[in-house]
């Protein structure tokens, strides 16, 4: 049976994408930026298991806060709108990481136990 182990590179490389993504959010508004972070954080949990998804999960939250909000690059939301986005975004991205974690690790045991019971499989 397939278990999610913690891989440090796929918890870098859910950071870095979702870093990479939100600095190319600056210029959006932040609106349309809490739901394509919320995408990529269920992209990445489906692609690279439940630690990629926390850790875009934890970026896009941190980079939405510092870096997509105005005042830009910095520690402070001058909007009370986006101090709504920033609880929605946090929660709403822990949960679309978590769901594509699971539907990856589903897919992964769909695919082993066809593989086992497959005419040239193990088992």
């Amino acid at each position: 049976m397939p278990v999610d182990r913690f891989d440090a590179d796929h918890l870098m490389s859910g950071i870095v994408v979702t870093v990479a993504v939100a600095l190319a959010l600056v210029l959006a508004p932040s609106p349309v930026a809490v739901p394509v972070l919320v995408a990529l954080a269920f992209a990445c949990g489906r692609l690279g298991g439940r630690d990629a998804g926390i850790g875009s999960a934890a970026a896009g939250t941190f980079m939405f806060g510092w870096a997509i909000t105005e005042p830009h690059f910095v520690w402070e939301m001058a909007n009370g709108h986006d101090q709504v986005l920033f609880v929605v975004l946090l929660v709403a991205a822990f949960v679309a990481s978590e769901v594509g974690a699971r539907l990856r690790l589903r897919a992964l045991r769909r695919d082993r136990s066809g593989r086992l019971g497959a005419p040239g499989g193990r088992g």
